[in-house]
């Protein structure tokens, strides 16, 4: 949600080397369901989306502060 100049700040401040995109105008956020309209925010969210585009696998959360593990994200890749 955030302008792509703030993400590329947070992308460059922890290191990260991958593209971050950014969604103000809350697209995708529609696309996918989780715009809360009434804050103005996303809810969080994560997606694994194989290689047909298909939702493979999706993690729908109430708080920013709690997001799904690498470990959890791997066991969903191998399709646990």
């Amino acid at each position: 949600m955030d302008p792509l100049e703030v993400s590329a700040k947070l992308g460059a401040a922890h290191g990260l080397t991958f593209p971050l995109v950014s969604d103000p105008s809350h697209t995708a956020m529609d696309a996918f369901g989780v715009f809360d309209a009434e804050n103005e925010v996303a809810w969080p969210a994560v997606y694994l989306v194989d290689r047909d585009g298909t939702i493979a696998w999706r993690y729908l959360g109430d708080t920013y502060k709690v997001r799904p593990t690498t470990a959890e994200l791997l066991r969903a890749l191998d399709g646990d």
